[in-house]
């Protein structure tokens, strides 16, 4: 008997009470901010390896070449991870919707 009241208690669980979005707006800032997440641990890893390749060029100028694009490389995704983050804050305040990050 306990076990079908829980049962159907669960069910009645929506996914407002779980703090899933259920709104466009917020499934889409939702994504927005886990790609930003997701492209920030990259810009990081990517940081790493690139001084962790300067670290042991140990002289060897294609090794050292190849580590510099590496973190040029790095920077220019992260210059690409701000611009898409500023750009989709204005578009969400084009839109009237509630930004990403909200500063108030």
């Amino acid at each position: 008997m306990v076990e079908q009241v829980n049962a159907q208690k669960l069910g009645q669980i929506d996914a407002g009470q779980l703090g899933v979005p259920t709104e466009a707006g917020a499934v889409i800032s939702a994504l927005i901010q886990l790609a930003l997440a997701a492209a920030g641990l990259l810009f990081f890893g990517m940081l790493v390896l690139g001084g962790l390749k300067y670290l042991t060029a140990g002289g060897d100028e294609k090794a050292a070449a190849s580590a510099r694009a590496t973190l040029t490389h790095a920077l220019m995704g992260l210059i690409i991870i701000v611009a898409a983050f500023l750009l989709a804050q204005l578009l969400f305040s084009l839109f009237g919707l509630e930004g990403i990050i909200n500063f108030q």
